[in-house]
């Protein structure tokens, strides 16, 4: 099997990664060890005084040292009058152009390293059939259309293979290694990624929704990344397509505002927090933010207006839903429950998504002894490495079950003993992320602290970066107020039911590694997609030693 630079787990092609990455697997799999693969190539050359950069998308380096780059064009072309063209979201694109300059720019950096190896190139269309037409810019036996594409190892090998040259194979190795940026594209590689994780966690929302409780009530105990946000959204798409009326209660306010982008309109879709300021100013007046116990005092009169189900109260408070959905639900107290029990139709069906592992709260746990139970331990979202640190940390009761497409990397660690020195080790954190190629908008902070304790959401800026940060205070109308900034950072407490590409998980501290630690820990590392930093104190960097 070829070698692959830089590293890449590749899952099977029924996954549903896109045709670069097919293409990296076919020719890695038929390819013999003599072979190595270079990906995501970026190059720089100058002409004539102006400074040209590009990207190939495939260089094979032969056990020879004959080079071939592969360009790959997915999806549809359009070839008139022999010259091909793609379209982009900037424009159509000459394909024959972009290889010859792509094959210029190579010919030319090998020569300026001393380096005389055979260079030629190829174009692969693994989902376009040429048939009868000519590229005048390309000769035929240089592409591999999709009639060609299941032997694509053969053509490569028989083009490498054409040409005898004494070329130093190392040397152009270590060039290729070296002098060039060799680094997996994390921008589309993140995309690949949540394309194929809501593929492979389509599996809740597949076959939960087939099962049938005779008291209605089904409870999901799922852990972090295993799709229960797709099955929420399936239960309620398939709610307003029977003109069901239903009701999505969450407890953080972020995630409510991000299912309510994203979840049909006929839906009701809140955080449990919200359903009670909705329901006071409906029925009493305006709720008086300023006073610390005001939510408390919103949730007792809710609750208690629920149980009484007084005449007098407004017409959406009396109104039923054929379809309740409680997400977040280890993170609520009993009697919430039990008031959105209240609201449920007559043969109305209840969803209770929770995962134990998640629960940063005290709550108490309640029961409902005429539930169905379905239990599930898959992780599609965490890189595969991620998961297999949270069950060496021993952070959930039951072993996380890694079954996303992407291997990653173990999460880097980071101490320090100083607030100062905290700030200034998240911060170079961010900019490992953003070194591995994840982009500062794809990146979000994550403290361990709540607002009131964490310097983190106290501060305007992490190093050179300006924060956007939740300010702690509210408008008149209850929504929560921003400051404007280019780095995301919020508490794991505010965080938990969201996920990014990269994930800085920091002040962490604790002395002693308890299951509030292990939970909020656990909370942490699965929010990250591809990659996360961790920015932990000595002490509980120790702790944690000890367990490894």
């Amino acid at each position: 099997m070829a070698l692959l630079s830089p590293s890449l787990t590749l899952a099977p092609k029924n996954n549903g990664l896109q045709r670069e990455l097919d293409v990296l697997h076919r020719l890695q799999s038929s390819l013999s060890d003599g072979y190595q693969i270079f990906h995501s190539v970026t190059w720089h050359s100058l002409h004539e005084g102006t400074d040209r950069h590009g990207e190939i998308d495939i260089v094979v380096l032969g056990p020879t040292g004959n080079v071939l780059l592969v360009e790959v064009k997915s999806g549809h072309v359009e070839v008139e009058n022999g010259v091909m063209m793609k379209l982009y979201k900037d424009g159509a694109h000459d394909v024959g152009r972009q290889t010859r300059i792509q094959y210029a720019a190579m010919v030319n950096r090998l020569g300026q390293a001393g380096l005389r190896a055979h260079v030629t190139n190829c174009l692969v269309l693994p989902d376009h059939r040429l048939g009868e037409q000519q590229v005048v810019a390309i000769p035929p036996e240089r592409i591999v259309d999709a009639s060609r594409f299941d032997f694509l190892g053969t053509y490569v090998r028989e083009m490498l293979g054409a040409v005898h040259t004494n070329s130093d194979t190392e040397s152009i190795r270590q060039f290729f290694s070296n002098e060039f940026n060799v680094t997996l594209d994390m921008n589309v590689l993140g995309d690949q990624v949540r394309k194929t994780t809501l593929k492979l966690a389509d599996g809740l929302a597949t076959w939960i929704p087939r099962i049938m409780a005779p008291s209605g009530v089904i409870r999901v105990q799922a852990t972090a990344g295993s799709g229960k946000t797709q099955l929420a959204l399936r239960l309620l798409q398939d709610a307003a397509f029977s003109g069901t009326r239903s009701l999505y209660v969450c407890f953080n306010r972020t995630l409510a505002d991000h299912i309510g982008h994203i979840a049909p309109t006929r839906a009701k879709v809140a955080s449990f927090h919200e359903l009670c300021v909705e329901h006071y100013k409906q029925n009493i007046g305006e709720p008086n933010f300023t006073n610390h116990n005001s939510f408390e005092n919103l949730i007792e009169q809710y609750c208690q207006d629920v149980e009484n189900d007084e005449p007098d109260i407004a017409t959406t408070m009396r109104s039923r839903y054929g379809l309740i959905l409680i997400d977040e639900a280890q993170d609520f107290d009993a009697a919430w429950v039990q008031s959105l029990i209240a609201q449920l139709e007559v043969n109305g069906r209840l969803y209770i998504l929770e995962d134990d592992s998640q629960r940063l709260y005290a709550r108490d746990e309640f029961d409902l002894p005429e539930a169905i139970q379905i239990n599930c331990q898959d992780n599609f979202r965490s890189p595969r490495s991620v998961c297999k640190a949270i069950n060496a940390l021993g952070l959930t009761a039951m072993s996380v079950q890694a079954r996303g497409p992407y291997e990653g990397e173990l999460p880097g660690f980071h101490t320090y003993d100083t607030t100062h020195a905290c700030l200034y080790k998240t911060e170079m954190a961010v900019k490992t992320l953003i070194k591995r190629g994840i982009a500062l908008n794809e990146i979000v902070v994550i403290s361990w602290r709540g607002i009131a304790k964490s310097k983190l959401m106290q501060s305007d800026n992490i190093g050179t970066f300006k924060i956007r940060r939740f300010t702690g205070k509210y408008t008149d109308s209850g929504d929560a107020l921003w400051t404007t900034g280019d780095l995301l950072v919020d508490s794991v407490y505010r965080y938990k039911g969201q996920s990014a590409a990269g994930v800085v998980l920091s002040e962490i501290d604790f002395d002693e590694f308890d299951d509030a630690a292990k939970r909020k820990l656990f909370v942490g590392l699965t929010r990250a997609q591809l990659a996360v930093e961790v920015v932990l104190s000595e002490q509980a960097a120790a702790c944690l030693s000890s367990l490894i």
